[in-house]
């Protein structure tokens, strides 16, 4: 199992954001929100990034379950772009899903 993660943060900011958290997980940036876009995921909303930060959107937050074949197991899309999937219903998604 590998853990992916896609934000429209800075690369430098992702990077730091692993060196101090110790993250291990695959951190990808869309600033161009074309992976956001693929998915149906630009926040159609208010837009809430920095005043300085020239992003258009930023994308509704996601957690998705994806086999080693590209086809999506689970789908959990926030209602509210602050709040992310809780981890008790991610990993109730992987115990049902890969065990």
């Amino acid at each position: 199992m590998q853990v992916l993660t896609v934000s429209t943060d800075h690369p430098e900011e992702i990077r730091e954001g692993r060196r101090v958290h110790g993250l291990q997980a695959i951190m990808l940036s869309d600033r161009t929100l074309e992976v956001t876009d693929a998915f149906g995921l630009r926040n159609q909303g208010d837009h809430s990034g920095m005043p300085d930060d020239p992003i258009e959107a930023l994308p509704v937050p996601t957690s998705l379950l994806v086999d080693a074949n590209g086809k999506v197991l689970w789908m959990d899309v926030a209602e509210n772009y602050q709040r992310r999937t809780k981890p008790e219903v991610v990993l109730a998604a992987l115990q049902e899903h890969l065990d």
